[in-house]
């Protein structure tokens, strides 16, 4: 057992380690069928209780500090990157919303759980230092992140069967 880990820090982070394999998959799969649903369910439904659970974490600073915001920005971008899924007829550009939504979402994971294993394995003397600490290994991942979003991100839709057939007296041909 870790010390000082709660009921509620111990499901936070099985939950944090899950999204994180999970979403490592989905980095390396196709980002198509049944298999990528399924995927995708788990870690949003794995995310969202992961940031609801760390909003009760407080052994850092005792109180709300800017890592509960990540978590409240976190809990945003998984649920903007479903909403676009859910829209009935998807937007035009739904796959880029949703690429753009749940890869930062991913990003802010990652640069939670950098920050985590930095603070938790140098065990920094200072609160001061620890702050330095998170502040230098987010933005380190950010940079890094949105170096391989943009890199990675989904080109122009190519256009549907519809939008690319000729409609004569209401029939396709």
């Amino acid at each position: 057992m870790v010390p000082h880990l709660t009921l509620t820090g111990a499901i936070h982070s099985a939950l944090a380690l899950l999204c994180i394999a999970i979403g490592f998959v989905q980095l390396l799969r196709p980002k198509r069928g049944a298999g990528h649903r399924a995927r995708g369910y788990a870690f949003v439904y794995a995310m969202l209780v992961a940031d609801s659970t760390a909003l009760s974490v407080y052994q850092f600073t005792g109180k709300f500090n800017v890592l509960h915001a990540g978590a409240i920005a976190n809990l945003i971008c998984v649920v903007a990157a479903v909403i676009p899924l859910l829209r009935s007829p998807r937007p035009v550009n739904w796959k880029l919303q949703h690429y753009y939504w749940i890869a930062w979402s991913y990003v802010g994971l990652i640069a939670a759980a950098a920050t985590e294993l930095v603070v938790r394995l140098s065990l920094p003397a200072t609160p001061e230092r620890a702050w330095v600490m998170t502040s230098l290994m987010t933005i380190a991942v950010t940079v890094i992140g949105y170096i391989l979003i943009e890199k990675n991100r989904p080109g122009p839709e190519s256009g549907t069967v519809a939008a690319n057939t000729i409609q004569h007296d209401g029939a396709s041909s």
